[in-house]
């Protein structure tokens, strides 16, 4: 690993807020995510950078001199990128258009939207491991554009440098094998995969789990058998009746696997759009969003099993945004 700008961020914020907790609030990290950050960068420059003192932290004297070489980077930077807002591009063409997400079922989506509305654009997509990358990544000017997830009442906070538009509000739904006995069914409820062995993908999304965890309290019980897979291999496993995993509705139904709706929606899942707002490409947002959100409804209405979910609540489309 490489020192990058995004390590310097951290270790400023850390120093500035004088607390791994506090600083890890502020950049919208979960504290241990903070915490295994600063050991990354720590076992790269090769010395401890801080020290923890009572409530907080301090730098060492190794530490104060990185941070006094991270502090004139990034007052450089944000110098560069304040001339680059009011001077804007001389050329008003969009050449180049920098896309981020985390892999989910509309990251495609954001591609073909964003090509047929700039056409002209060269366009690249970066895909995360976390939305706290991808997040970090465009509030330093790495990323124009990025399709965020997060859940209602567990919500990724944006940083100030940040804009978002609410894409739209889906439930979460189930995925099990057709030889299921409940597989006949619609709206399952969850107490009745309390036994259940629960096939979760590599995600690293904190919030998700919580969001998981929370549900099945609510349902009365606790997952107590949750295997970590590759994403690769969660369908053949469902499909073959070794457990169930959660699914976004839009995700398609392979031979062997339905997708099934939750009863009462008991977790749900956000889109949105998010961007720097003093870039010069913010004034594309509104059209962005307006294009996805359309492109949005027409996947869903492609979707069999959320169509019909939808329009058996006599409902046309997800919960759409205020």
């Amino acid at each position: 690993m490489d020192l990058e700008f995004r390590h310097l961020r951290v270790l400023n914020a850390i120093a500035e807020a004088g607390s791994i907790t506090r600083a890890a609030a502020a950049l919208g990290f979960t504290q241990p995510a903070l915490t295994a950050q600063l050991q990354r960068i720590e076992r790269l420059l090769g010395g401890s950078l801080f020290v923890r003192a009572g409530s907080g932290s301090r730098p060492t004297a190794f530490g104060a001199m990185v941070l006094a070489h991270a502090h004139g980077i990034l007052t450089a930077h944000e110098d560069l990128m304040r001339d680059v807002r009011q001077r804007g591009p001389e050329d008003s063409d969009l050449t180049a258009l920098r896309l981020g997400s985390v892999p989910g079922p509309l990251t495609a989506v954001l591609v073909t939207t964003a090509r047929q509305l700039l056409p002209r654009a060269e366009i690249t997509l970066h895909t995360c491991d976390t939305e706290e990358e991808q997040l970090e990544l465009l509030a330093t000017g790495r990323l124009d554009f990025g399709l965020a997830v997060d859940y209602p009442e567990y919500e990724l906070p944006l940083r100030r440098e940040l804009s978002d538009a609410l894409l739209a509000v889906d439930p979460v739904f189930v995925l099990i094998s057709e030889q299921h006995p409940l597989a006949a069914g619609t709206d399952i409820p969850l107490s009745a995969l309390s036994g259940e062995a629960w096939l979760v993908g590599e995600n690293k999304d904190v919030r998700m789990r919580a969001q998981f965890r929370a549900a099945c309290r609510r349902a009365g019980f606790v997952p107590r058998r949750v295997q970590r897979l590759s994403a690769s291999v969660v369908f053949p496993l469902v499909g073959q009746g070794h457990g169930v995993a959660l699914a976004h509705p839009l995700v398609t139904e392979r031979e062997g696997v339905v997708v099934r709706p939750l009863a009462g929606d008991p977790m749900g899942v956000r889109q949105r759009l998010v961007w720097a707002t003093g870039s010069p490409l913010a004034e594309h947002a509104p059209a962005l969003r307006d294009a996805l959100r359309k492109a949005y409804r027409s996947e869903v209405q492609r979707a069999g099993v959320y169509w019909k979910w939808l329009e058996d609540k006599g409902r046309t489309s997800p919960s759409d945004p205020a």
